[in-house]
């Protein structure tokens, strides 16, 4: 097993291994930006409020979510599915979607590849 300093050496400078609640970003549409990886990136959407339903776009990242509270509507190329506590989604990249959220949401979401969106 590696010691210590060797597991050190491994480590890069510019890793970052832990953000603290008082360390998040937050993105133009509200999102919190949370952990970011080498191929992937956490985002929490909290207590964002229904306000109609969200313009159609595409990205280019797939998107893998969990509803921790709230209730939403997404369409995901042409099929729309509802969202409840306890449900996970996925939004794969470069696939026409959109939203509309019914009851205050709060949900989690990991993107790859990683984005400051």
């Amino acid at each position: 097993m590696p010691d210590a300093a060797a597991q050190a050496g491994r480590m890069t400078q510019n890793a970052q291994y832990k953000v603290s609640q008082h360390d998040t970003t937050h993105g133009q549409d509200g999102e919190h930006h949370l952990i970011r990886g080498q191929h992937g990136s956490m985002r929490l959407w909290h207590r964002e409020e229904p306000a109609g339903e969200k313009p159609e776009t595409m990205n280019e990242y797939e998107t893998l979510g969990y509803v921790i509270a709230g209730r939403a509507e997404l369409t995901v190329d042409g099929q729309t599915i509802s969202l409840e506590p306890g449900d996970s989604y996925c939004v794969p990249m470069n696939v026409p979607h959109s939203y509309r959220i019914i009851e205050t949401l709060t949900a989690v979401e990991v993107t790859t590849p990683a984005t400051e969106k």
